[in-house]
């Protein structure tokens, strides 16, 4: 039997006029992955989501993508991560690399620290 896994929050921050149903449904699937991944490991509570395509004065995209993006935990404590690629994909990579170095990070820090003798 098959444990139903509890379905984890997100929350989009105005996805920007700019940005079409394809680059949603894309960081959509993408998102997937990274909650897939990081489900487990860092207990997440909820995750909000924002996309922008910044455009230039002349009102064009500069066909680059931000993602912002705040993880939630169920401790409460709270990741954020941004990127500015050409392209989703590598957003999303560099986004996963920035939570990665972060939840390293505290981890190295609860066990550095429970470690000490006080007093």
């Amino acid at each position: 039997m098959r444990k139903i896994e509890e379905e984890i929050p997100i929350i989009w921050k105005k996805p920007h006029n700019s940005s079409n149903l394809l680059q949603i449904r894309t960081l959509s699937i993408l998102l997937h992955q990274f909650i897939k991944r990081y489900r487990k490991r860092l207990k997440i509570q909820n995750i909000m989501i924002d996309l922008e395509t910044p455009k230039n004065a002349a009102g064009f995209s500069n066909k680059t993508f931000v993602i912002k993006l705040h993880l939630k935990l169920k401790k409460g404590k709270i990741l954020m991560a941004e990127s500015k690629k050409r392209s989703l994909n590598d957003a999303m990579k560099n986004i996963t690399r920035e939570i990665d170095n972060q939840s390293r990070s505290t981890d190295r820090q609860r066990y550095h620290n429970s470690s000490r003798k006080h007093g």
